[in-house]
């Protein structure tokens, strides 16, 4: 497991933890490579996400932009980092937040100009609310300028006040960067490793392992919720890598479901959509398990058709495949299955129980960055690229109507419904985590039970509280 080295260093009265000389070296090569890409004309401004209230002064945990960490490894609200290629001796410029005596007592020591300079590698910074005054020494003439506009609304009506709306002083073209971020996060490499990518999966895997083994009838999905969230608060993580799904019975069938509030019974399933952040990496990982702890025959049938859907996905991963081959394979699977079970009379009709897409992009945000097209055709998979693979079936009770609306008898759709009356509300997603490698795939999440005989086997140990 690899592990995120902090050093914890005593900075004033206050506690700060700041990036290791090892990740400082992470984070300079992200700067310097995508300087390569902008050119020595141009320059890149990236600002922090603002803070947001919760409710009346109650403030929402606080998560920096996910770009400006990737560059810069900087937590801080009210921050903007600059970086500018053409200036050998300011290539990376950092604003941040100005401490008062007050956010002294209240939050500890802020990183300061110092600490921007000594912790953070910047070759000179200044306070947020000088942004305005030092732009035209940002900027130094005519020249392209990388910002994306939508993400700090203060730090737009800078950047629209001095360059769009007083154009007469001068010409700046504004190019949104990205696009170019995006290439660099796309293909993950040993920095990503080192900054916590790997534990964060690890993590996850440890929480999923932990929740299955403790499920069983009677228990509310909020219990299950709790055994993830303590996982990965005991290991480290921070937050959830995004808000989680345990859905029981018909909420099984729900993709987003987030109430997480229902007592989960006997014969059910129990969908766990849940993953933990860590190093600002987010994991994403769906298992699907019986809540009594033994797969009923009608469970076991959709479990496996996804299984064996996700496999042959999974096993076909290598450089040079057309991703969207991926969803081909997985589909061919699921339409074959359906038609076989009688839930459809023609194959193109199995999207009625599948719902979404089958992949996605993975890292610094649990959708991450990057095209999935080039030039009008599917990407090709390259190494170091990660993803999910994610097939799902989900037999809700308003698939009859949506057969009748794609021109089904009636006739055919009393004979479906009889079929799927023991299938009703049975809802199996099954969701790994995938990494390209040079000569094939690794299965990044392979530590938890997949198998229908695997899962049952953990489940009959005991769980957490139960030893």
């Amino acid at each position: 497991m690899i592990r995120v080295v902090f050093l914890l260093l005593l900075w004033g009265a206050g506690l700060l933890a700041q990036p290791s000389p090892e990740l400082q070296a992470v984070f300079h090569q992200r700067r310097e490579a995508l300087m390569a890409r902008l050119g020595p004309g141009a320059l890149a401004v990236f600002p922090s996400r603002p803070v947001h209230l919760r409710n009346l002064d109650v403030e929402y945990p606080y998560r920096q932009e996910s770009n400006l960490y990737y560059l810069t490894g900087f937590e801080e609200p009210d921050a903007i980092a600059v970086l500018r290629p053409f200036d050998a001796r300011y290539r990376f410029v950092l604003f941040v937040a100005r401490q008062s005596p007050r956010s002294r007592f209240y939050e500890g020591d802020y990183a300061g100009l110092e600490g921007a300079r000594r912790f953070f590698g910047a070759d000179t910074a200044f306070y947020f609310d000088q942004f305005k005054d030092q732009l035209g020494w940002v900027m130094q003439g005519e020249r392209t300028l990388y910002y994306t506009f939508g993400i700090n609304p203060e730090v737009d009506r800078i950047i629209a006040g001095q360059l769009v709306e007083r154009r007469s002083r001068s010409n700046y073209p504004i190019v949104d960067p990205q696009p170019l971020v995006a290439e660099l996060r796309l293909i993950k490499n040993e920095g990503d490793w080192k900054a916590g990518f790997q534990k964060a999966i690890d993590i996850s895997v440890a929480a999923h392992i932990e929740a299955i083994r403790a499920i069983h009838p009677g228990m509310g999905e909020n219990e299950v919720q709790a055994i993830f969230q303590y996982v990965y608060r005991k290991n480290g993580s921070p937050r959830d890598a995004y808000p989680p799904i345990i859905g029981s019975g018909p909420n099984s069938c729900i993709l987003h479901y987030g109430k997480n509030n229902r007592v989960m019974q006997a014969g059910e399933v129990v969908l766990m959509d849940c993953a933990a952040e860590y190093g600002y990496y987010a994991a994403d990982i769906t298992r699907t398990v019986p809540v009594n702890g033994r797969f009923s025959k009608a469970q076991k049938t959709i479990y496996n058709l996804v299984l064996k859907a996700q496999e042959a996905a999974i096993q076909a991963v290598r450089p040079g495949l057309v991703k969207a081959r991926l969803d081909t394979l997985i589909e061919d699977v699921l339409s074959n299955g359906l038609l076989e079970l009688g839930f459809i009379r023609r194959k193109e009709d199995f999207s009625v129980y599948t719902l979404h897409k089958y992949a996605h992009w993975l890292g610094l945000d649990v959708h991450d960055v990057g095209g999935y097209t080039r030039n009008g055709r599917s990407i090709v998979l390259q190494p170091g690229m990660v993803f999910t693979v994610e097939p799902g079936i989900y037999v809700r009770p308003d698939v009859i109507d949506r057969l009748r609306a794609r021109g089904y008898s009636e006739e055919a759709l009393q004979e479906i419904a009889r079929r799927i009356e023991p299938y009703l509300n049975i809802g199996v997603r099954i969701e790994d985590d995938v990494l390209v490698t040079e000569n094939g795939h690794r299965v990044l999440t392979a530590g938890v039970p997949r198998t229908v005989e695997a899962i049952e086997q953990l489940m009959a140990q005991p769980g957490l509280g139960e030893e």
